[in-house]
This record gives C-alpha cells, structure tokens and sequence, in this order.
C-alpha cells in the first residue's frame, strides 16, 4: 500500500464514523487515516457492492451529483425503466444489449444521452420464486415528452428480445419534477434491500460520456465539496448560528476541510513496561506511515 496524498478526505469521499451504523465493517481495525493537524480517523472499503455504509454514502453523492447537474447543465425529462425475467447474477450477461438499445435510440436522436441506476428485486415478490433480478433505471437527455410513444417502441423491438422481457415490463415516463425525482431514484434504488446479490460485479451508476455538466471529476468534487459545505451548514446551525453567520461559519470549516491532506498509517501496541520476568505489562499505541 503507498501512502495517501489526496487533499480532502471526508465523510463522503473516504472517512467513516468508527462506531454504530455508520461505519465501514470491511476497514482493517488496525489503519488510520491521519490528517495534516494530527486527528486519526478510520476510513472505509468504498467496495458499493460489499458493504452497505459506503453504497449509502455513494447513493448520496449521486443524488449530489445528478442534483447539481439538473441545475447547473440540462435537466433530463424522460424516465426509461428497463427490466428482464433473467436472474443472470453476471452484469457483462446485459451490457451488449444496452448498447445496442442506446445506439437504436441515438439513431432517431443524435444528442441523446443517458445515466443509470441500478436496482434489483427482493426476491419476495409472490411470482419472484425467491429469485432477485436486475432494473435499469435511466435519466434521458436529447428526448422530449412528446417522444415517449416512439422510445417504447425502440425499447420493444430491440431490448425486449434480446433479454426475453415482455414491453408491458417495462416503464418510459416524463421526469415531471427533476429533484424529488432523481432523488428517489439515487437514495431509494441503492437502499440495502434492493443491493446486487453475491457475485454482481458491475456498477451501480452508470452514464454516457456527455451526461454531466462538466467532466466527471470535477462534477464529483463539485458534488463533494456541495456535501462538505451542507455538512458544516448544519453543524454551524446545530451551534446555534443563524443566516449569514451560519453559512460564513460552514464556508470556512468547509475550506479548512479542503486543504488538509491525509496519509494512511498502521497502529501498533509498543510494549513500554516489562516485568521480572521479561514479558511486557504496559503498551502504548504507536503509529507507523504505510507505504
């Protein structure tokens, strides 16, 4: 492992509470992160399909992501739900299909572009026989509401028989209110019930290249430091700050927040009393960088 240099970790972006709920069961027990003022803090696996605490926190830089998007670039306005009766537990089983349907839609319009959320059944439907399976859920750019006629029907000659889906399965709609919608859809499809099964392996989000506003990273780091300065607002409120002092307040906890750096170390128990005998009676915790 190499030491971490990246300049703002935070609770979005790489750092767990240690305790409860809200921590990351799969972070060895026995590595910190370690800021440039000297607070040790645990992180987390950021493995969205393993461990629920960092789906949780992905699902809420999407819902920041695709919110800043819907303001700051062009709000999609059609919702394509996908579905399959194939309870294939392998992504790859579904990728070729998509595109071949992303390229049939982009025929009829050239500026289409797409993000997706991916959900799954609970397996607990009374005709589901236990078995869970996969939901495409996708935010369309490039196609109106007056088009909604003409997308089922290239979802229905082309997705439906390549993954044996019925188009009455499937769902094409207007996003009539983009926030509360896309909301639903990053917090709602991501909750633990609905997470892929063992041996899924694919993304949970997925997007064309041109979706975003801006390129992917510094859209993400919009969405984080949007997070970090929400946090603080609501820290500095909690505090008993009101209006302009308040969001002052989170503005520079926010910025101070940005330029600490982290590096990751191991916590050893260094033996510092011995017996009569030999054999160590007193440890102090020390730590060494990893690298």
């Amino acid at each position: 492992m190499v030491a971490l240099a990246e300049p703002a970790l935070d609770l979005q972006e790489g750092i767990t509470h240690p305790e409860g709920e809200w921590a990351c069961k799969r972070w060895p027990p026995e590595l910190r992160l370690r800021s440039t003022l000297g607070e040790l803090v645990m992180g987390r696996c950021r493995a969205t399909n393993l461990c629920d605490y960092c789906a949780r926190l992905a699902a809420i830089e999407n819902t920041e992501l695709l919110a800043l998007d819907a303001m700051e670039g062009v709000a999609p306005r059609v919702w394509l739900v996908l579905t399959t009766p194939s309870t294939d537990p392998s992504p790859a089983t579904f990728y070729r299909s998509r595109e071949v349907l992303v390229r049939a839609l982009r025929r009829r319009w050239p500026w289409l572009e797409w993000a997706a959320l991916v959900e799954f059944t609970t397996g607990y439907g009374t005709h589901s026989g236990g078995d869970r399976r996969p939901h495409w859920n996708l935010l369309l750019k490039g196609v109106g509401p007056e088009h909604l006629r003409l997308v089922a029907d290239v979802v229905g000659d082309v997705w439906c028989p390549r993954v044996g889906g019925r188009i009455e399965a499937q769902h094409v709609g207007t996003i009539e209110e983009h926030g509360g919608l896309m909301r639903y859809l990053a917090l709602h499809f991501q909750k633990e019930s609905q997470r892929p099964p063992e041996g899924w392996r694919g993304h949970r989000f997925l997007k064309s290249r041109g979706y975003l506003w801006q390129p992917t990273p510094a859209a993400r780091e919009a969405a984080r430091a949007s997070l970090r300065l929400k946090r603080e607002l609501w820290k500095a409120e909690r505090s008993g700050l009101t209006g302009a002092a308040a969001l002052a307040a989170a503005e520079l906890a926010a910025y101070e927040r940005s330029e600490l750096a982290w590096e990751l170390v191991r916590l050893l128990q260094v033996p510092v009393e011995f017996g009569p005998d030999g054999s160590p009676v007193r440890f102090e915790t020390a730590e060494m960088l990893v690298k």
